[in-house]
């Protein structure tokens, strides 16, 4: 465990990240990785999560698309960054996840999270991945409470990529009902390219098919940095394995190619037509002054009317009236 713990973030910079504005271009490749780990308090092996989103990422998702003492739900969520960043950030987090060493390692970072002085709700459930496990978070009173669903593509037990995206199709299909109208469902993807004809995979457009196949509705496409750039420059972080590929492809197509440097960020909406209509609804009209002094005066001079539950006046008298 890291010695560096970050603390939980005081109400005037919660007011101050509240204002924070999505952009096109997420800032959010200052710091390492592994920094980023470091400076957070986070487990020692919290970073054997290769699929991981960074916490600068989840930090700038929740910070741009919820307020404080908001629910946060990532349904898959693996060592826990999501929720983690959630809690710090004044939000309730719910993780969930099927692989039981993930849930550890999530179950220890929100230990040490609260542990530090964070006074909101987190859990991290370990989950297998049947349709019943969503019904369960709908009976348990989650239907509509979510104000955002955040989560990364991550890969699954001996599966390719068109494998890791169906799977990450159901879970949007099984989890968008906990959306609350209007709430925003979030999805970062590295870009990834095909194993033999080494050409980027257009990963993001399957994920924007899936999510509209969910109903749900994209309302931005954004670029989350893992480089910092600093006078001019940029200066990449990649991993072994994005190495190795840019490699492989440089020596298949015969010309350099650059590292990747950034995540891409798929924002999609849950009913945002629920919204319009509630909005063009009249509101149900308030008593006013007159009306509350009349309903007295009525209720002195009918006790009987006013104690029972039924209207004990005659017809002429409701006429009147």
């Amino acid at each position: 465990m890291s010695e560096r713990t970050s603390r939980p973030l005081s109400a005037k910079e919660l007011d101050q990240e509240d204002r924070l504005v999505p952009t096109s271009v997420w800032p959010t490749g200052t710091l390492s990785f592994r920094t980023q780990l470091e400076d957070g308090g986070y487990h020692e092996a919290t970073g054997t999560d290769s699929a991981l989103m960074a916490p600068a990422i989840a930090r700038y998702a929740i910070s741009a698309f919820t307020k404080p003492g908001d629910v946060v739900l990532d349904p898959d969520c693996g060592a826990g960054t999501t929720v983690i960043e959630a809690l710090r950030c004044g939000r309730h987090a719910i993780g969930l996840t099927d692989q039981r060493r993930w849930w550890r390692l999530a179950r220890a970072n929100v230990t040490t999270t609260k542990a530090g002085g964070v006074f909101v709700d987190g859990m991290v459930l370990v989950l297998d991945r049947r349709p019943g496990t969503a019904v369960a978070a709908a009976t348990a009173g989650l239907t509509g409470r979510v104000d955002l669903l955040l989560t990364a593509l991550r890969p699954g037990r001996n599966s390719d990529m068109e494998g890791d995206v169906d799977r990450l199709g159901t879970l949007l299909a099984q989890y968008r009902p906990l959306v609350r109208p209007g709430g925003h469902i979030v999805v970062t993807c590295s870009p990834c390219r095909h194993p033999t004809r080494h050409e980027l995979i257009d990963v993001p457009g399957r994920i924007e098919a899936i999510g509209n196949a969910a109903g749900l509705v994209p309302v931005a496409r954004c670029v989350a940095l893992t480089a910092a750039v600093q006078r001019g420059r940029t200066h990449t972080r990649t991993t072994f394995a994005q190495r190795r590929a840019v490699r492989r492809a440089e020596d298949a197509f015969g010309y350099p190619i650059a590292l990747p440097a950034h995540h891409t960020v798929l924002v999609f909406q849950a009913d945002p037509d629920a919204i319009d209509q509630a909005a063009a609804e009249p509101a149900w009209p308030s008593p006013t002054r007159v009306d509350v002094h009349r309903r007295r005066r009525r209720s002195r001079r009918r006790p009987e009317a006013a104690t029972s539950g039924f209207d004990t006046r005659t017809n002429a008298d409701q006429e009147a009236a």
